[in-house]
């Protein structure tokens, strides 16, 4: 009796070796109420609520185009979007920001100048474009949902 105890202690106990152990989830939240215009400065003003307080969270990520479908699709990742670095150090977020405890409201301007990821100009005057922001981790390499998708055109 004492084996049969034996065999299947050391049964379970092997069999209980291979469970994981449950991973701890990481996201971020979407910016909120996103508002874009085109201001007599020639810069593109963006303003939305934030909201994150994660550690991890490092800031914005603007993604712009002239196709609202570019953005609106859900079948390909935000990570094959059109998305603008910071104008500075050439890398995401666009807007670095630090966690906060409270929403806060976020006002940034973009240049007429602002060039993508692939050091292509962004914006051309007399073009309607829509925009869309997400929240990002740079060392999580992750995003959040997407924000609202507002246009802005670009008058001459």
């Amino acid at each position: 009796m004492r084996k049969v105890v034996l065999v299947i202690v050391l049964v379970f106990f092997f069999i209980s070796c291979g469970i994981d152990i449950p991973e701890i989830e990481v996201k971020l939240r979407p910016p909120m109420g996103l508002k874009a215009s085109f201001t007599t400065n020639d810069t593109v003003m963006l303003e939305f609520w934030g909201f994150n307080e994660e550690d991890y969270f490092s800031g914005y990520v603007v993604f712009v185009s002239a196709y609202y479908s570019d953005i609106a699709d859900t079948t390909k990742p935000l990570s094959e979007k059109n998305k603008i670095p910071d104008n500075q150090t050439g890398t995401l977020p666009t807007f670095s920001v630090l966690p906060t405890t409270s929403p806060q409201k976020y006002r940034f301007e973009l240049p007429l100048t602002t060039k993508d990821e692939k050091n292509n100009l962004v914006f051309f005057r007399g073009v309607e474009y829509y925009i869309a922001v997400a929240s990002y981790s740079s060392s999580k390499k992750i995003y959040s949902p997407l924000s609202n998708i507002t246009n802005v055109v670009l008058t001459n």
